[in-house]
């Protein structure tokens, strides 16, 4: 384990800073996200780019990585959740505290826009009755990850995907942490991130399973919820965080070129392809890892990495990135057909500028949204949650991340 002996150790006016950094809410954490939601974003409302010359498919193909923003996020959740769990762990109100104040996170926006979409949807021509009665229920009960298994997705609601594997892991983590507390949680997280090659392995050889199944279904994104966990861990030592502080580089870097290394003889990145959804989020969990714990190392700092998560538009969208990944789905969805049948949009968004200028305005309407979204109706029930509010025993960690996604 990175904390057995000999270890290295940190100056201590560093590792008293990092420390006191897991007690507060992290700017840099919300520039993380900031950069996770403009990455799908930027896959979402850009998907429509005019293909007319090789330069054009591979600023596509580099624009479509944004869907690893939702690689990220998974990281992101698997740290902050498992830093909660971890500091209030031997409260008497432990495990309900958490699932209510998750709830109040989570819940409100998701059933407030599926209601939303159940009335709109077949008014808009999104979708018809049938599918929407029969399917439905997927979305419902938060298995909307695993209707792509079923065969039974309904295409706009196609991004909740991401929001059904977070509540699935809220779900079944908290008796994971009960049962491995300390060392042995570290041991368990690192186990279940080795694993996810083998479990997306299964899915994809034999299974039957559509492709593009093994990176939804929840075991095929436990080792990026699980890296975050081991991070979580990791930083509430002072040998973890020495550790960190010193690799976190390589991680990012090493995980990075590895994920390239893979995915560019293969041509266009089609995580539809066996290798790449075998490996690469694997791959990309170490790269966003990495990134993760430099930005927790660096946090209180004046580094490069630090000036740059700070940046005020990563700031904004980190804000507000569950509300915009919630909406921005039905912006495109309705807006790209909408544009189509006048002659003007049709012209506009076979031009490259016309696209551009689209993404822009789809970006500002969802964030738009968002804002709205969080002032007038989310900040209501998250009013609630001191209602439920479980002591910490140990270092207080830092409010969980909005969910996501995905792409």
């Amino acid at each position: 384990m990175p904390f057995a002996s000999p270890a290295p150790t940190l100056a201590p006016a560093d590792d008293a800073r990092i420390a006191g950094a897991l007690r507060r809410t992290m700017p840099s954490l919300d520039g993380l996200r900031g950069l996770a939601i403009g990455g799908v974003l930027a896959s979402h409302f850009l998907d429509i780019w005019p293909l007319a010359s090789p330069g054009d498919r591979a600023f596509i193909a580099a624009v479509g990585l944004g869907w690893s923003g939702v690689d990220l996020f998974f990281v992101l959740s698997g740290f902050l959740i498992t830093g909660i769990l971890v500091d209030t762990l031997g409260a008497a109100n432990w495990w309900p505290a958490f699932l209510a104040r998750r709830t109040l996170r989570i819940f409100p926006l998701y059933y407030l826009a599926l209601a939303v979409f159940w009335w709109a949807g077949p008014l808009a021509g999104l979708i018809d009755t049938w599918t929407l009665r029969r399917w439905g229920w997927w979305y419902w009960s938060y298995l909307g990850n695993w209707a792509f298994a079923a065969r039974q997705t309904i295409p706009s609601l196609t991004h909740f995907w991401s929001l059904g594997v977070e509540e699935q892991f809220y779900l079944f983590w908290p008796l994971v942490v009960w049962l491995a507390r300390g060392r042995r949680l570290a041991v368990v997280a690192a186990g279940l991130f080795a694993a996810g090659p083998l479990f997306r392995y299964a899915i994809v050889e034999a299974s039957g399973w559509p492709a593009g199944s093994a990176f939804r279904v929840t075991p095929g994104r436990i080792d990026q919820l699980a890296l975050g966990a081991l991070l979580a861990v990791l930083f509430r030592s002072a040998a973890g965080r020495a550790w960190l502080s010193r690799w976190w580089t390589v991680a990012a870097v090493g995980g990075a070129l590895a994920f390239l290394a893979l995915g560019l003889p293969l041509g266009p990145f089609d995580m539809h392809r066996a290798p790449l959804e075998i490996w690469s989020h694997t791959l990309l969990g170490l790269a966003y890892g990495g990134l993760l714990a430099g930005a927790v190392a660096g946090e209180g700092t004046a580094g490069a990495p630090q000036r740059l998560l700070g940046a005020a538009p990563l700031q904004v969208l980190g804000r507000y990135s569950y509300g915009l990944y919630v909406v921005h789905y039905f912006v495109h969805e309705a807006a790209v057909p909408w544009l189509r049948r006048w002659p003007a949009g049709a012209a506009a968004l076979g031009t490259r500028g016309g696209v551009l200028a689209y993404a822009a305005a789809a970006t500002a309407v969802s964030l738009g949204l968002a804002w709205l979204s969080w002032h007038l109706f989310e900040k209501r029930f998250l009013a609630l949650k001191s209602r439920f509010v479980a002591r910490a025993r140990t270092v207080a960690a830092p409010a969980a991340p909005a969910a996501p996604a995905g792409a």
